[in-house]
Parts: C-alpha cells; sequence; structure tokens
C-alpha cells in the first residue's frame, strides 16, 4: 500500500482524505498494525485506482500448499536419552509461509516405558485413523480406537503408544496460534524421502 501511494504522489494525509479514512487508521494499515476490512480495502484500491487483488497477490503465490502421497517427506521422532524411536511422521503440509497449524500422519513406534511424555506451546488435536492407542494426557490415560479423537493443550505432558499387533495412524495437529510452528521434533529417515523432500 505504502508504495502504492508514494507512486501515486499522496503522503498518507491526503490519501486517507481522499478515500475518507483517518490518517491513524491508514497508518496502522501501512505498518502491519491493524487490518483493514474488504470493503476498507476496497475504497483504498478505488483511490489508489489499483485492483484489490494487487493487495492480495504475495499471500496467493505462497498462500497455499498441495501434497500428495509419495511426494511428502516422512521423519521419525526419537524420544528418551537413548534416542529410542518414538513416532514416524508424513509430513501434510510442509513448506507453508507462516504456518498455525502443523498436521502430519503420526505413527507410534515406542513401546510403552521407552516413550516420554513430551510438551509445547499451542494446543494439539488427533484424529484415530487406525489400530489403537494408548493417550497419556497428564495424569489421565485413555484408550482410544479407530474414530476416536482428542484435543488438548500442548503444556499439558503427553505421548501416545500403540497397542495391539496392528500398527496405529493418527493424523495430528499441532495449532500455535500467532506463532511459527515447529513443535515436531523430529529427523530425516535416511532414504526415505519423498520427491518434495
Amino acid at each position: 500500500m505504502k508504495e502504492l501511494r508514494k507512486g501515486a504522489g499522496l503522503n498518507q494525509k491526503r490519501l486517507a482524505e481522499a478515500a475518507s479514512l483517518s490518517p491513524g487508521l491508514l497508518s496502522r494499515i501501512e505498518n502491519g498494525l491493524a487490518m483493514p476490512s474488504i470493503p476498507t480495502l476496497q475504497i483504498i484500491s478505488d483511490t489508489l485506482k489499483t485492483e484489490i487483488g494487487y493487495f492480495f497477490k504475495d499471500q496467493e503465490e505462497n498462500g497455499f500448499v498441495v501434497t500428495r502421497p509419495g511426494e511428502r517427506r516422512v521423519v521419525i521422532s526419537k524420544s528418551g536419552p537413548h534416542g529410542k524411536l518414538a513416532y514416524e511422521l508424513e509430513l501434510l503440509a510442509e513448506g507453508m509461509n507462516n504456518p498455525f497449524m502443523e498436521p502430519a500422519l503420526v505413527t507410534p513406534l515406542g513401546k510403552d516405558k521407552e516413550v516420554l511424555p513430551r510438551t509445547h506451546d499451542g494446543q494439539e488435536f488427533m484424529y484415530l485413523l487406525e489400530g489403537k492407542i494408548k493417550l497419556t494426557v497428564g495424569s489421565k490415560e485413555f484408550i482410544l480406537k479407530k474414530g476416536h479423537a482428542a484435543y488438548w493443550n500442548g503444556n499439558v505432558p503427553h505421548k501416545t503408544v500403540s497397542l495391539g499387533q496392528k500398527g496405529a495412524r493418527a493424523l495430528h495437529v499441532h495449532l500455535i496460534p500467532g506463532r511459527w510452528t515447529g513443535t515436531f521434533q523430529y529427523e530425516d529417515i535416511p532414504g526415505k524421502h519423498g520427491k518434495g523432500g
């Protein structure tokens, strides 16, 4: 917006007057301190004689990720001082700019006594796709089966382990409002990369 305003030879006060907005609001918008409504943005774009889509150009180019099976990165997460395998994770939306969610397909690999509870910022959601698991959240334990879901605050120590002969698999989503994500602690599996990894 600042670039367009200067290109039109206008200072903030003159643009604010032309768009019938307060100079203070315009200043906050330009400095990223306020998010304009679509009608306000339309008035500004009309005043600056540009399409409203101009303001969404970068977001449109970098604001989405599409991934496909076989192309996603698969990584492992270890637990405890001896680095025992805890989880395998298929990263579902890696590469999104400034993400607030971090979705992954998680396969618990570790044994109950080898996997230590973890904590992280924000919240976590889990939906069990197959198998059976034991979910530990704080001092509580839950036996979950296919179709069960759970949602908890990340600052409560938590872990999952697979039960039974058939392995379990779940969709996990970390949500950290207002922060860059990165809560899954993992490393690449040697020789196991998707085309995008």
